[in-house]
């Protein structure tokens, strides 16, 4: 009796540790966008600040055109979101990027993309107050500024 006690106590402690050490998901996707990853690295810890750059590789984020002129956005929390000074889609396949600049008075929380026909996307975002990229954890790289 005590074998299978000491067996069920340890794979229920086994499994509680793997619930607790299951990272929280901090990109969420609707429709059929895709978001393969994201520079720097919020999703890891990384943090960024007003001015820096961030860019996001996925399939599918429109054209050129939708995000000068269109529908398309990408908005920062505070509610009801700040939309960033620069947006450039700098590849439209193969990856899809999308690179824009963390607006002034941004704050931690919910980054909120929308990409007209192809769906949204919410990233957990931390952002640094001051000016100037935060390199304290390591790996945390900015892309470079997309060429004009």
């Amino acid at each position: 009796m005590k074998t299978v006690r000491w067996t069920v106590l340890t794979l229920a402690g086994a499994l509680l540790i793997a619930a607790c050490s299951t990272p929280i998901p901090r990109v969420r996707t609707t429709g059929s966008l895709r978001v393969q990853s994201v520079q720097p690295d919020v999703t890891a810890g990384c943090r960024v600040r007003a001015g820096d750059w961030m860019a996001l590789k996925g399939n599918a984020f429109g054209t050129a055109d939708d995000w000068a002129n269109g529908p398309n956005r990408v908005l920062f929390p505070p509610e009801p979101g700040l939309q960033p000074a620069a947006v450039e889609l700098t590849r439209p396949a193969d990856p899809a990027t999308l690179m824009f600049q963390v607006p002034a008075g941004a704050v931690s929380g919910t980054l909120r993309l929308h990409v007209e026909g192809v769906g949204d996307a919410e990233i957990e975002v931390d952002v640094a107050e001051g000016a100037g990229a935060n390199q304290a954890v390591p790996g945390c790289v900015l892309p470079a500024p997309p060429e004009r």
